[in-house]
């Protein structure tokens, strides 16, 4: 008895619309900004923006819980770069303020080989115990 395609297996069929949503929010980041996090006085958040995602922190302290908002807007170019220009010169003024941007192809990558490796691994698995239980 052989094992099922892995097209078969509900890890493959769970894990497909995680990989759907991802690329949307990629393609949908390419002309949008969309974020959420914590205003004034500290600032903290997620968000995506020109291709990207990005965190960002005040490493002065935590987040001011009545301050929480978010949003979702169409930019251009030149928005995007004044928010990367805005947040170098918050950074280098050495008050706590950093920021990360990940170009958006590396959570797209990483989630990709986590739930392919995880279903070879599983597959595999699977044969193994099929092996062990129809052996004479």
């Amino acid at each position: 008895m052989t094992p099922r395609p892995f097209y078969r297996s509900r890890l493959f069929w769970l894990g497909l619309p995680g990989l759907v949503f991802l690329l949307w929010g990629w393609w949908l980041s390419t002309g949008h900004w969309s974020g959420a996090g914590f205003a004034e006085p500290r600032a903290w958040g997620l968000g995506q923006i020109g291709g990207e995602v990005y965190g960002v922190w005040d490493a002065g302290g935590g987040p001011e819980w009545r301050n929480f908002n978010g949003g979702h807007r169409k930019v251009g170019a030149e928005d995007i770069a004044v928010v990367k220009r805005d947040w170098a010169e918050a950074e280098e003024m050495g008050e706590g303020f950093r920021y990360v941007f990940i170009p958006y192809y590396w959570p797209v990558l990483a989630y990709t080989a986590t739930w392919l490796l995880t279903l070879a691994w599983w597959q595999r698995h699977k044969t193994r115990l099929l092996k062990l239980h129809t052996a004479p």
